[in-house]
């Protein structure tokens, strides 16, 4: 072979080597891109099977707090707001998300996370929470679908951990109104119980009943329909009967001992000062964790009966409220309540609540802070 070829064959197989290098390149890049979302995937549905065992008193089966339903004292967690947005947005949230886990709030039934403060979770299982709310890790990987498939896999952590053994399931159509409902067993259930009715598991919507009376005989039980919350609805013959729900701690974070990660201790609830009257409109705004009408904080509130009256609102704190007042059963969470629109105020964020009381003692509240911001209001 004269050297002309030999040069030839030396610069074609570095040209192959050169392209093959390229390939590899391009491709072990794609392969790392791909491990890391997969990583941030796993992350994010281990921290749904975390939050299934340790959060959903408190912020609910699905993540969504009162959202979900009425009485939970967590903040919505399951948000998309809290999956997109900027780089910056999201770090901004991450941070925060980690440390009200590891520190817990003051004041609130929050308590602290990290075995730092004698909590239960370690600082990687608190990164994988942090996954779970906003689709991305320490690393910066982000991906609001991983959110999404961990938010599922929470439901579906709580539904096993739920399930009776064997499973439970209704052997005839109920509708909304109905009270006996039939089951394939009665076993290991009693009354004063409380149950889930789910007619889909994975798309967290349910109906929680309470017992009143078991029929080992028949199968049947009597129940008080759309309990805590929740709403009456139909259910179909096959549906799934759960326990629960797992219920929400009422210990408030800093009351005694030390706060952790030095916060301040818990104030003491604020005496009430003289009601505050309320005619036409009122400007409110709302804090962590109280309303202010004017100086007062949490004030008694009287209105004329039978004159509509609005409350602008407008959220000065850091973390979501609304404004919910009972109706004349003075009951919240049922038909006749008046809920600020929108029913979630982000931080920041104005709302409005319009409403006619009758005579009487009401009460007022925020969703999601029902043990400090409340109120009695009065219609004469």
């Amino acid at each position: 072979m004269n050297t002309s070829k030999q040069v030839n064959v030396m610069v074609g197989l570095l040209m192959v080597f050169l392209v093959g290098t390229l390939l590899y390149f391009l491709w072990d890049s794609a392969r790392a891109d791909e491990a890391t979302e997969r990583q941030l995937r796993v992350n994010a549905e281990r921290g749904g099977a975390l939050f299934a065992l340790n959060c959903r008193s408190c912020h609910g089966l699905t993540g969504q707090g009162p959202l979900e339903r009425g009485g939970l004292p967590g903040v919505p967690l399951n948000l998309s707001a809290n999956r997109e947005g900027s780089a910056g947005q999201i770090l901004a949230l991450q941070n925060r998300m980690r440390d009200t886990i590891v520190c817990g709030r003051v004041g609130t039934v929050m308590p602290a996370w990290s075995q730092a403060q004698n909590g239960p979770l370690n600082d990687f299982q608190i990164e994988q929470l942090v996954a779970l709310i906003t689709g991305r890790m320490l690393d910066g990987a982000h991906d609001p679908l991983a959110s999404e498939l961990g938010w599922a896999h929470a439901v579906e952590r709580a539904a096993h951990h739920d399930e009776f053994a064997p499973p439970k399931r209704l052997e005839a159509d109920i509708g909304k109104g109905g009270t006996t409902l039939a089951l394939d067993s009665v076993d290991g259930i009693k009354a004063e119980d409380v149950l889930r009715l789910d007619d889909d598991p994975v798309d967290g919507v349910y109906e929680l009943v309470v017992i009143k009376s078991v029929s080992e005989g028949s199968g049947k039980i009597e129940v008080e329909r759309g309990a805590m919350g929740t709403a009456a609805s139909a259910h179909k013959l096959g549906s799934e009967v759960f326990k629960g729900p797992v219920l929400p701690g009422t210990t408030i974070n800093g009351e005694i001992g030390t706060p952790p990660c030095g916060q301040k201790a818990a104030a003491p609830a604020a005496t009430p000062g003289p009601p505050v009257q309320v005619s036409g409109t009122a400007d409110v705004t709302m804090g962590d964790n109280f309303f202010k009408f004017g100086a007062q904080q949490n004030p008694p509130l009287e209105v004329t009966a039978g004159q509509a009256v609005t409350f602008n609102l407008k959220n000065g704190g850091n973390a979501p409220h609304n404004l919910r007042i009972a109706g004349p059963d003075n009951k919240f969470d049922t038909d006749d309540d008046t809920v600020s629109s929108p029913d979630l105020v982000p931080p920041g964020s104005s709302a409005t609540l319009t409403t006619t009381l009758p005579a009487g003692a009401g009460s007022y509240r925020c969703d999601f802070h029902p043990l400090d911001m409340k109120g009695d209001i009065t219609a004469k």
